[in-house]
């Protein structure tokens, strides 16, 4: 959970919701911190969009109390989307119009917008050269852009974006992670998005809130939720020593797992316990040529709370 000190962008408490006889959230809770940049993990059907489209008031629940910005919602929702960038779910705007004219149009149904500021957000996600061509001719990655540029348009205080890299090549998601990044970086906006992609969201995000069959599993900073309880590390060393290697750690108690790598032996260890294997090898006379760290993976840890082997 995030410091009581840290004041919240979004609490959902006690989120419950039912499609029918199927209840497909369970008691949701989670906290997103004011200006984190926070990931929403959760296998395919465990209730991400749901429980975002509850949030944004394009939905009802059950039962459960949420807020944004500090504002309760749904009854405080005309307020709070004043300050509030949305992306969820794919992009509607009108094929015939350009990308351009879409931003104004939709832009000034909400507030007051400027030719120049639709211009700014266009260049910012990389649509400057296509803001003359018709929204119908462009790609479905072309089309997740305009909508995060729609998103980024009145300068908000909260981003709430549901996978916006969807149909993006790996160039294309690498862009939008360093435009995010210098988004946040610039204005301090807060940042909550759903994404599939487990290593876009490691390589973005400093929160993440993990959801599975409808109930939340794990929150929490990503640096903490990655330390866990084990360290692991790669040794390198002549192929033939590999079995006297295997035989010298085998009764070492700090040693968890042995795993062979190209070359050399992956170890999971004890945290803090590296110095002694290094130790222990050395003074066997085994020709260590490098010990390098291992970070723990976003993906590991998601397998490991949802047991699922994919998304």
């Amino acid at each position: 959970m995030p410091p009581e000190t840290i004041p919240a962008a979004i609490r959902v408490q006690g989120l419950n919701k039912w499609f029918g006889r199927k209840q497909v959230l369970e008691h949701i809770d989670f906290t997103v911190p004011a200006g984190a940049v926070a990931g929403f993990l959760g296998p395919n059907g465990a209730g991400k969009t749901t429980t975002l489209r509850i949030l944004l008031g394009l939905a009802r629940a059950y039962n459960g109390t949420m807020e944004a910005l500090g504002l309760p919602m749904p009854s405080c929702r005309t307020a709070a989307m004043e300050q509030i960038g949305t992306l969820v779910e794919q992009p509607a705007f009108l094929d015939s119009m350009s990308g351009a004219k879409n931003l104004w149009w939709f832009g000034n149904l909400y507030q007051p917008v400027t030719a120049e500021r639709v211009r700014e957000v266009l260049e910012l996600v990389g649509l400057g050269e296509a803001a003359s061509k018709p929204f119908g001719v462009y790609s479905t990655g072309m089309k997740q852009r305009l909508g995060v540029a729609a998103a980024l348009l009145h300068r908000p205080k909260l981003l709430i974006l549901d996978e916006p890299t969807n149909g993006m090549d790996p160039q294309g998601r690498a862009q939008m992670r360093d435009i995010f990044k210098q988004i946040h970086a610039e204005t301090g906006v807060t940042i909550f998005l759903s994404s599939h992609l487990l290593d876009e969201i490691q390589r973005l995000c400093d929160y993440v809130v993990i959801i599975d069959r409808g109930k939340t599993v794990r929150e929490g900073w990503v640096k903490d939720i990655l330390r866990g309880d084990i360290e692991c590390w790669e040794v390198r060393f002549p192929a033939p020593d590999t079995d006297r290697v295997r035989g010298l750690l085998k009764n070492l108690g700090c040693v968890q797992a042995v795993n062979d790598v190209p070359r050399g032996l992956e170890l999971t260890l004890t945290p803090g316990s590296s110095a002694e294997v290094v130790r222990l090898l050395v003074e066997s006379k085994v020709a260590v040529q490098a010990v390098i760290p291992r970070e723990s993976s976003l993906e590991e840890t998601f397998l490991a709370l949802t047991e699922t082997k994919g998304l």
